[in-house]
């Protein structure tokens, strides 16, 4: 089995110039983890998942000390808040990630599962010709391991 066999073709994607305000609304409404960054021809150039709108931890440089994180600022708990409200305007540029897993169309099922094992990855991205035309979760892969039994 391949790749465009148990992809999901109807992928919201969004451009580097979206606000995360827009991202934020997508990724609730659709209730959704993640939203890849595309160029107008549809060439994947990053994605936006759950983890870079959330707050997260940072080492200090030359420190053990980690410290929590949101939109590359110190977040202090109670400015959690206020740094939302500021960051709502600023753009998918500014938080995506370039670490994504892209695999062609025609890939095998087995490689793509080695994949998100091997990457401990929720989501690869599927393209033909370098353009994006779906995506597999690893919902997509027990989907079809029901459907085969």
């Amino acid at each position: 089995m391949r790749a465009e066999q148990i992809m999901t073709t109807d992928v919201m994607t969004v451009h580097a110039d979206t606000t995360i305000e827009e991202v934020v609304r997508l990724l609730t409404m659709r209730r959704i983890g993640s939203v890849p960054v595309v160029d107008d021809e549809q060439r994947v150039v990053g994605v936006v998942n759950d983890e870079e709108l959330f707050t997260s931890e940072k080492g200090i440089p030359f420190s053990a000390v980690r410290v929590p994180v949101l939109f590359e600022k110190w977040a202090k708990p109670d400015r959690v808040v206020e740094i939302y409200a500021n960051a709502r305007q600023n753009t998918v540029r500014d938080v995506m990630s370039l670490e994504f897993i892209c695999i062609d169309a025609n890939a095998d099922v087995a490689h793509i599962t080695q994949l998100m094992v091997e990457q401990n990855a929720h989501r690869i991205l599927v393209t033909r010709n370098d353009r994006l035309v779906g995506i597999i979760t690893r919902l997509d892969l027990i989907r079809m391991l029901a459907d085969s039994g």
